[in-house]
């Protein structure tokens, strides 16, 4: 059973979903250079001379598979539903540091990150088999018929290095465009993929199974060979990279300008607002690229049963004793046909379109509403990563030094977060979810932070790190000073 464990823990950490993506804090302009993971163009005309993050994380955890429950002696265990509702999983996990963001003279900027991530797609699972196994002997299951049992799940983990230039396209003083673009070189460092393609099976009083048909697929990348898990001895660590290959994120934003510097100072010098945006509509494309592997050694097709010979078995014994998927494979084909999978192939990154809209109410509060669309099918690659198709609204109020956040989110599976994050000086900590925290059986939980080091433009003699300060425009000062406001329509 430990192979099956195996897998499904390497397809449960890629259910570490989509953190970063809806934790409200990353839309905000004061996000600094974690904002360019979502949008570019975002660094560009950006409240900070320079941002440097030391290091940010997050995870967020939500499945309708199993949902944790404490037994009878206290211990904290999974228990698995058993409505009749489609599986799903998706998401991705992220930890990285050592990034920033520089602002140059003319209002464009220049970024980098370095970061290591993890994503999975299961999607179209049928909820029969994934409830029952490990349970056939039990009465809820006994005396019971199953077929047309499918679904697809494939997860994997990469580093990446970014390199993000974004810059002003125009600004008559009433709107401003802005586009930026992310190079990334990307390092995939593992895969585990299976597809269920058919499975019937009936069980009898006793539990045991009468298995009709069977067609699936299983397989990993090969630089995962010598861990134990697969086909070998080693303990698992991080495996050696396959090589870089490119990816891009890119983005355009309309804004329409909320103020405008005061002319009319005493010393005939002009005063940066951090935000100088008052409707805000972006659109962007991310994760644009693929990852190459080749296929493990253990990695294998069930072609089918094995004609003419006896296939009422128990289903639970059949998996007892598995630790691998080398020992997983051998089992399976004492029942099926079972050839080799052999060959390169390709994974798609989550590719999505992002669509958002923020108004800025003038007031330290803003409200903006995000969309992000999945892409992944359009790529040629073998197996695809994915993030769910979602929707978030997130009501924020965030000065310079400070923040709250409060994104709520829905994705077109059917789960609704509600979410709680702060920040104050160099820390960012918040959660996707407060219902993971205040209910005692959890199908969801998540966590994310960020401690990043930066400084204002209005804080800062010059707001641009390279080149002289140019005399009477250049200087700001701590205290902001009155500001005319503009029209406040969208588009003039």
């Amino acid at each position: 059973m430990r192979a099956v464990a195996t897998l499904f823990c390497f397809l449960f950490f890629g259910l570490l979903a989509q953190a970063q993506r809806f934790n409200g804090y990353i839309q905000s302009d004061y996000s600094g250079i974690l904002s360019a993971q979502i949008q570019p163009a975002a660094i560009a005309n950006n409240p900070y001379k320079y941002d440097l993050n030391i290091l940010h994380g997050n995870f967020y955890v939500v499945n309708n598979i199993a949902y944790t429950r404490k037994n009878s002696e206290g211990n904290t265990g999974l228990a698995r539903y058993l409505d009749s509702g489609t599986r799903y999983a998706n998401g991705d996990i992220t930890f990285g540091g050592l990034s920033g963001l520089l602002s140059l003279k003319n209002r464009d900027a220049i970024g980098w990150h370095i970061q290591m991530r993890g994503a999975l797609t299961g999607d179209d699972i049928t909820p029969e088999f994934i409830t029952q196994v490990g349970r056939f002997q039990t009465n809820n299951f006994a005396n019971n018929t199953v077929s047309n049992q499918r679904g697809d799940a494939s997860f994997g983990f990469w580093s990446e290095f970014g390199l993000t230039y974004a810059t002003v396209l125009s600004d008559n003083g009433y709107t401003r465009w802005k586009a930026g673009a992310t190079l990334k070189f990307v390092n995939p460092l593992g895969n585990v993929w299976v597809e269920m393609d058919d499975l019937d099976y009936s069980t009898d009083q006793d539990g045991y199974a009468t298995i009709t048909n069977m067609q699936m697929q299983v397989g990993y990348s090969s630089n995962m060979d010598s861990f134990e898990q697969f086909d070998g001895t080693d303990p698992f660590s991080i495996p050696n990279g396959t090589g870089f290959k490119p990816a891009l994120d890119f983005g355009i934003t309309y804004e329409s300008v909320s103020y405008r510097d005061d002319p009319k100072t005493k010393q005939g010098t002009s005063y940066y607002a951090d935000i100088q945006y008052e409707h805000r509509l972006s659109f962007s494309i991310t994760d644009f690229g693929k990852m190459n592997f080749s296929q493990g050694s253990a990695s294998f097709q069930v072609l089918g049963v094995l004609p003419g010979q006896a296939t009422t078995i128990s289903m639970d014994s059949l998996l007892t004793g598995i630790g691998s998927v080398r020992e997983f494979r051998d089992s399976l084909s004492t029942i099926a046909q079972v050839i080799d999978k052999r060959g390169d192939y390709t994974v798609s990154l989550p590719t999505a379109f992002n669509a958002s809209y923020d108004y800025n109410m003038n007031n330290n509060w803003y409200f903006s509403i995000s969309m992000q669309i999945d892409l992944s099918s359009f790529m040629k690659a073998d197996y695809r990563l994915a993030y769910s198709n979602s929707v978030t609204l997130m009501p924020r109020y965030e000065v310079g030094e400070y923040g709250l956040y409060a994104p709520l989110y829905y994705n077109f599976d059917g789960d609704t977060e509600l979410g709680l994050a702060a920040r104050y000086g160099p820390v960012t900590i918040g959660t996707q979810s407060i219902g993971s925290l205040l209910n005692s059986e959890k199908d969801s939980m998540g966590f994310f932070f960020s401690i990043s080091i930066n400084k204002l433009k209005a804080n800062s003699e010059k707001p641009y790190c390279f080149g002289g300060k140019k005399t009477g425009s250049a200087y700001v000062r701590q205290e902001r000073t009155p500001l005319y406001k503009r029209k406040k329509f969208l588009f003039f």
